[in-house]
């Protein structure tokens, strides 16, 4: 069978079952159907907000040490930076320096905060256990969420996929890497490999591969006007 066939097969689909030699990838979350969040201009949290939040800082802060200047203040920072879009040299609040909120700001992201909470807001609205005064910080979250990609990685772009937020996205998801699809297709050409001498497959079939490598993988540099707001 050739590469266009195992990419075409399954009513067209590169999601085809995997093969015999290619572990099934987990799925620990399932697909939800795709939606922008509404923008949200900022504001400083209330006390509803804050308490809603308080419990997922308690996580993130594993080391048990009191937030200088306080956790509120600064992620009140963290907010109004990322859902403005500004820089980190703009960061500064409450009497805090921009660099500390900075520096906070990535401690939090490799903690995991904001895909916690991003999980969290993604839930359905009649799901229990999770504050309306959660929900109405979605658009804040998917910004902080979208922007802790240059900390954490493309694993906080397969997540935002994977929840259907596609405000935590950077960009439009088919610029974006995919690493499904990506893994999917070196998958394919593992079994073309093994297949080698018996079963060559022409040019054509390289050059696609080539090609779909290039989308699978997303662009380098995306317009910040495609940025979602």
């Amino acid at each position: 069978m050739g590469i266009f066939s195992l990419l075409l097969g399954n009513e067209c689909g590169i999601l085809a079952a995997p093969s015999r030699t290619e572990p099934a990838m987990p799925s620990p979350l399932r697909f939800r159907r795709s939606r922008y969040t509404p923008p949200r201009p900022w504001t400083p949290l209330t006390d509803a907000e804050w308490e809603s939040l308080a419990p997922y800082l308690h996580r993130a802060d594993g080391r048990g040490r009191p937030i200088e200047g306080g956790a509120r203040a600064r992620l009140d920072a963290v907010f109004r930076v990322v859902s403005q879009k500004l820089p980190w040299t703009a960061a500064a609040h409450a009497g805090v320096p921009a660099d500390t909120i900075g520096r906070q700001y990535r401690r939090w992201a490799g903690a995991g905060l904001f895909a916690r909470l991003l999980k969290q807001v993604a839930k359905s609205r009649r799901a229990r256990g999770v504050p309306e005064a959660l929900r109405g910080l979605e658009h804040w979250i998917c910004a902080a969420h979208r922007r802790s990609v240059r900390v954490v990685g493309v694993g906080a772009t397969a997540l935002a996929r994977r929840l259907g937020l596609l405000s935590a996205l950077p960009g439009p998801p088919w610029l974006l890497p995919d690493p499904v699809l990506s893994g999917r297709l070196r998958g394919i050409l593992r079994e073309q490999a093994e297949a080698l001498p018996e079963q060559r497959p022409g040019r054509w079939e390289l050059a696609l591969c080539r090609r779909l490598l290039r989308v699978f993988g997303g662009r380098r540099r995306i317009h910040p006007g495609l940025v979602p707001a």
